[in-house]
């Protein structure tokens, strides 16, 4: 008997032995035939088409031909550990400088924090809780318009448990 396999569907083969399970695309002994379906593709547009991300940006952030390069948080760093702390300051860089017409908005852990005057660019959060932690930063023009948006950055803070014996706000710790 001859059996076929659908026009882009491909056969792989699974096995365990003693080091684990294995894949492959050539026959083995004992090993189980999977056939598998036709994968999804996914062709980008022509980039002719399209505008140059350059472009997009001017047009996006208004029309005095002003547009921000790059906005990034630059403190705390990504993955940095902090320890024991109370509170974390979050600094927000933009290049070019920020425009005194532009504010900032933080997400801190999806939620948003304003900024209280148009010039500031430090944000001091307090209480922070133990735990990864991840922050973005967008800067809005005067319309509120989204004129740059940076990456998000996650960080870590690591606190003694509120259990540990040897906290003194322990509920259940001994005088």
């Amino acid at each position: 008997m001859v059996a076929s396999v659908a026009a882009g569907s491909t056969v792989t083969y699974r096995w365990t032995d003693s080091d684990g399970v294995h894949y492959s695309d050539q026959p083995h002994a004992g090993a189980d035939k999977i056939i598998l379906g036709t994968p999804q593709t996914y062709s980008s547009p022509d980039a002719t088409t399209q505008p140059s991300s350059g472009t997009a940006r001017r047009a996006r952030n208004g029309d005095d031909g002003f547009h921000y390069d790059s906005c990034s948080v630059q403190q705390p760093a990504q993955d940095q550990v902090l320890i024991d702390v109370e509170s974390v300051t979050v600094a927000v860089q933009a290049r070019p400088g920020k425009r005194s017409s532009d504010r900032i908005e933080l997400s801190f852990d999806g939620q948003a924090i304003q900024a209280t005057n148009p010039d500031q660019q430090e944000f001091k959060i307090s209480p922070v809780d133990r735990g990864t932690h991840t922050v973005a930063a967008t800067i809005r023009d005067a319309d509120g318009k989204n004129v740059c948006q940076s990456t998000a950055v996650s960080f870590h803070v690591n606190q003694p448990s509120v259990l540990a014996p040897q906290n003194p706000n322990n509920p259940n710790r001994k005088h």
